[in-house]
């Protein structure tokens, strides 16, 4: 099964991606899990990031004429479905992520912070995805806020994060 993610953040909560008779919840904070079928059908789309590793090399061969095709002209192969499993599974044991943003990414160095024995740990609060509830939910927790129920889910999501 190939993994798949957004590539940048959406404000509006996950992109609901149906496909093969699947519904998928697509996000940039986690990769989704899907059949290499569907994987192989979202190549190219510079807003995803596509990730294959060694579990899909056996699906390759029973990729349809298609798919196989999409495929092959994606990472330019050649050769019948064996030659493109062996040319992006070299090792079962290595994995392939192929590189699918067309831009250049931004790398980020690691800021390390010197350790303070003295000092008690500092508990860092997590923010929440409020776009993941639905909105009877978000109604209920604005309630108990005492905040205003009124407006579209965007609204609610908006509202909840703010009140943080």
């Amino acid at each position: 099964m190939a993994k798949v993610k957004l590539a940048r953040h959406r404000a509006t909560g996950p992109l609901l991606l149906r496909r093969g008779g699947g519904t998928y919840a697509l996000t940039a904070q986690e990769h989704t899990v899907v059949p290499l079928a569907v994987a192989v059908g979202l190549l190219g789309d510079s807003g995803l990031v596509v990730e294959l590793d060694a579990s899909d090399a056996s699906s390759v061969l029973t990729l349809n004429e298609y798919l196989l095709k999409t495929l092959k002209s994606e990472f330019d192969l050649e050769g019948d479905a064996k030659a493109v499993k062996s040319a992006l599974f070299p090792s079962a044991k290595k994995s392939f992520i192929p590189n699918l943003i067309k831009e250049s990414p931004v790398e980020e160095t690691p800021v390390e912070e010197p350790i303070v024995e003295d000092e008690p740990e500092e508990v860092v609060e997590e923010t929440v995805d409020y776009s993941q509830y639905t909105v009877k939910q978000l109604k209920e927790m604005l309630e108990e806020k005492g905040l205003s129920t009124d407006g579209k889910k965007a609204d609610l999501v908006e509202r909840m994060s703010g009140a943080e």
